[in-house]
């Protein structure tokens, strides 16, 4: 096969892939133009969908409902209860006493009794109320972390709606960087009929447009996999369309690290949370040691008899019934609860002191990548400015024929990294912003209606 052979052969190739991309590229279009009527989603609008939608969420807002209904159990273990049973009893024969020439039945050949039974416990000891208020302390965990999992959900949302912006954004630089690729054959062209140019620099010009059709379609993908994982998030349809709302300015840091750190102190539910499962393990040791303690139950109970006899013909009764228990020797169980009580509150003293230290990490760690992603825009700003003047400068070059192609597909190369670089830039800075609002404890304050 001769060398023209070889060099027709790739060029078919080549134009047969050139073919198949562009008709993809025409369907993405085409879906992406239905899609511009879809009216547009903020992200707080996107935040208040997950806080009634999100499927976690949900799950621990029924969690802490059982909690609540956790401390109604514990009081109700002091109030009155009242319980009620019937007996139906039939005997083979009836017993039978003989006085004189008579024969007495002495009782019913059936029996049938209805007893209603009232019971008060009296909490002498104090068990119900330590009980009481453990339950209460269990719903106040719960309810922390629910304000916890709300917390995270919302970083998640955040997150995951600016990923879809993020997307969404490279998507218009692979659409810039086809047009200049494209923009670049067109010239080659021109220079290839005129004798300026080769075909080999014609092959690479086209070869360029495909890679760029093939980013270009891949970015696209990208934008309906953080499309899908915004909806799972918000409990919708994984293919409801979604527009999102890119941000008019990025927030400002105001506050300096201490006083961020201070104040994560003060909000953070996973501390409050740690410092009341010390408060609950101290409340355990006090319910472990009333085992000791006596209790008293006052009784009162009606039996009913339906089947009267002529040696029980009363048809109802009354027995009132004070218990008094003293625990006399447990075999040493209330004194091992009691320690076992002690090694818990040791473990919530230490997984307190964890918790805190790793409050003050995560919002040191937070506070620096916010700083980190500052300097970082700051720089990738300068270059795409660099990458411009660069680009236009071989553009020029490349149209008046003294450069070679190398040259400005190296500029629209570099361009197309400075502009990917800022992008990131920025939504990595709102990204480590809402991580620091997360840290702090602040992040759903805005949001606090729909609690």
């Amino acid at each position: 096969m001769s060398r023209n052979t070889r060099f027709a052969a790739r060029y078919a190739l080549h134009a047969g892939r050139h073919l198949l991309l562009t008709l993809l590229m025409c369907l993405a279009t085409a879906f992406y133009a239905q899609t511009d009527s879809v009216q547009p989603l903020t992200l707080e609008e996107a935040i208040r969908m997950a806080l009634k939608g999100n499927r976690a969420l949900q799950i621990a807002q029924r969690t802490l409902e059982k909690a609540r209904e956790r401390v109604s159990e514990a009081r109700g273990a002091g109030n009155l209860q009242i319980q009620s049973s019937s007996t139906y009893t039939r005997f083979d024969r009836v017993a039978t006493a003989r006085f004189g020439p008579q024969e007495v039945r002495l009782g019913n050949i059936e029996n049938r009794v209805a007893v209603l039974t009232l019971t008060q416990p009296v909490d002498i000891s104090g068990i119900i109320r330590t009980g009481v208020r453990a339950a209460s302390l269990g719903y106040e965990l719960t309810l922390l972390d629910y304000e916890r999992t709300r917390n995270e959900l919302i970083l998640q949302v955040t997150n995951a709606y600016q990923n879809v912006a993020r997307a969404e954004s490279f998507v218009r630089v692979a659409e810039e960087a086809l047009k200049n690729a494209q923009e670049r054959l067109r010239i080659t062209r021109t220079q290839v009929d005129t004798g300026v140019a080769s075909r080999f620099d014609l092959l690479r010009a086209e070869t360029q447009v495909a890679q760029n059709e093939q980013a270009l379609l891949n970015a696209r993908n990208q934008v309906e996999i953080a499309k899908a994982a915004l909806n799972n998030l918000l409990g919708r349809d994984l293919n409801a369309p979604v527009q999102v709302v890119l941000p008019d300015s990025l927030p400002a840091m105001e506050q300096e690290l201490d006083a961020l750190i201070h104040e994560a102190y003060a909000r953070r539910p996973e501390l409050r949370a740690a410092e009341r499962n010390r408060e609950l393990a101290r409340v355990n040791i006090d319910s472990a040691r009333r085992g000791n303690l006596p209790t008293l139950a006052l009784n009162g109970q009606w039996n009913f008899n339906l089947n009267t006899s002529v040696f029980n013909p009363r048809r109802q009764t009354f027995t009132a019934t004070a218990i008094l228990s003293f625990p006399v020797f447990d075999g040493g169980i209330t004194r091992a609860r009691v320690e076992q009580a002690r090694e818990d509150l040791q473990i919530a003293e230490i997984n307190l002191q964890q918790v805190k230290e790793g409050i003050a990490l995560e919002v040191r760690t937070a506070y620096l990548n916010l700083k980190d992603a500052q300097k970082r825009l700051e720089v990738a700003r300068k270059g795409l400015e660099q990458a411009t003047e660069a680009l236009r400068l071989a553009r020029i070059r490349y149209e008046a024929g003294v450069s070679p192609q190398l040259e400005i597909s190296d500029a629209e190369l570099a361009y197309t990294q400075a502009q990917t670089n800022l992008i990131n830039a920025q939504f990595d800075y709102l990204n480590a912003y809402a991580a620091l609002q997360k840290a702090v404890g602040t992040i759903g304050e805005r949001y606090a209606a729909l609690f």
